[in-house]
């Protein structure tokens, strides 16, 4: 048997990015670029580190320690608290797995909507019964050569779309680095860093990390994530080709008018792509966070975790049914798991039981966690605002109060992570 090799690495973490460019993703950076133009392609940027950073960090941990997440979490908090918080986290990011696979079944078939005139039922059963069958192989290697195809149609496609619009490459460089703010974009900074991180992909780079060496973790993940960061931003740039983002259809005729043919084209390959790559990494995924909160290794039940996943998605997007309710409470949680796990990642990385001493972050590594922390706090905060405002239980945003309590919070686990390395 061969060594891992940089290569193959690499292969191994496109599930990264294939993960978490979905239809949410393009959706929401295509609307940031239609009503931004490139003033925000910098918060796409930070949100591609912070991936880069909380990835790298549960991957430190699962190859350092030798353990996974669940098993690190109990021996740092306690086998109780640190079971206990593992499942919170686990089951409730599962359920925000299976909220939103009917999106990535249903963007997948908007994207070959765009491509041809098959019915929608027809195709939302295909989409369902190759991504059943790409998980039926348990073959990590066959997804990963998959993920990494599907991510190559993605940036080919929006890198097409991308390279039509009339921006230098300098224009772009320098928006990307340099913030602004502009009025009204506060939400789409938090929809965009948001969507980059997102808990599901910590545990899943997270599982398919053990074994591995750190030095091949970290050329993997690099890659792979700043790839899908590049991708994203290319979504963002074409976005700017119009005024307003209503619908995929619609912004398919735009681009047709403006780019000919290739226009729709380059749209549908890329929607596709990104919403089967999801459908099959969101019941992957869950099937790795089952066996690291319960210890599972048993396949069949792996493949009744996954399968529920994949059928309650598919049911939902042959139905046509859009559980708004259960969206909205689904995200209010994984708002609020976030914090959570990235908080224990923190505590765990830090402890010497678990992390040898010469893989324990250093202290700008640590700040950098911690402003992640804060941000991630605001995001979640916010995800818990919104789903709050749509059920009517809030009439407007706090959105200063939640700069307040991100910053308490993050002086407060500051405070505790010195401790612990004192």
């Amino acid at each position: 048997m061969h060594p891992p090799s940089k290569l193959s690495s690499v292969i191994l973490y496109s599930v990264i990015s294939a993960a978490f460019i979905g239809p949410g993703t393009i959706t929401t950076a295509i609307t940031a670029g239609a009503t931004h133009q490139l003033q925000l392609l910098w918060a796409v940027a930070l949100g591609t580190l912070g991936c880069l950073l909380l990835q790298e960090t549960s991957a430190r941990i699962v190859i350092s320690s030798g353990l996974n997440l669940g098993q690190a979490s109990q021996k740092c908090f306690g086998n109780t608290w640190g079971k206990y918080l593992m499942v919170l986290v686990g089951v409730t990011v599962m359920l925000g797995c299976a909220a939103y696979e009917a999106g990535n079944i249903l963007g997948a078939v908007s994207g070959l909507n765009l491509l041809s005139e098959v019915n929608t039922r027809l195709l939302t059963i295909g989409i369902a019964l190759a991504a059943f069958l790409v998980l039926w192989t348990n073959k990590r290697q066959v997804i990963s050569w998959l993920m990494t195809v599907l991510v190559g149609l993605m940036g080919v496609a929006f890198f097409v779309l991308a390279l039509q619009q009339p921006f230098s490459f300098t224009e772009v460089l320098a928006k990307a680095a340099v913030p602004s703010f502009p009025s009204g974009s506060a939400l789409l900074i938090l929809g965009l860093i948001g969507t980059t991180i997102v808990p599901y992909n910590i545990f899943l780079g997270s599982g398919i990390s053990k074994g591995r060496t750190i030095p091949l973790m970290r050329i993997g993940l690099t890659v792979s994530v700043l790839i899908g960061g590049l991708i994203t931003a290319a979504i963002l740039i074409a976005g700017t080709s119009v005024q307003e983002f209503s619908s995929f259809p619609e912004l398919a005729g735009s681009l047709r008018e403006k780019l000919g043919p290739v226009g729709s084209l380059a749209l549908g390959v890329g929607l596709f792509a990104a919403g089967f790559s999801s459908s099959i990494t969101a019941p992957y995924a869950s099937s790795i966070i089952a066996s690291t909160v319960f210890g599972w290794e048993d396949q069949r039940r792996l493949r009744l975790v996954w399968g529920t996943v994949l059928l309650v998605g598919f049911l939902f997007g042959i139905s046509g049914i859009k559980p708004i309710p259960v969206i909205l409470t689904v995200q209010a949680l994984n708002g609020l798991m976030l914090p959570l796990l990235v908080a224990v990642l923190i505590g765990v990385v830090n402890q010497r039981t678990v992390v040898s001493a010469h893989h324990l972050p250093g202290l700008l590594y640590n700040l950098l966690l911690l402003l992640m922390l804060g941000s991630v706090v605001l995001i979640g905060m916010n995800q818990v605002e919104k789903a709050l405002i749509a059920m009517n239980v809030l009439s407007q945003n706090y959105f200063n109060v939640l700069v307040w309590c991100s910053g308490v919070l993050v002086f407060v686990m500051g405070g505790w992570v010195l401790k612990m390395r004192i």
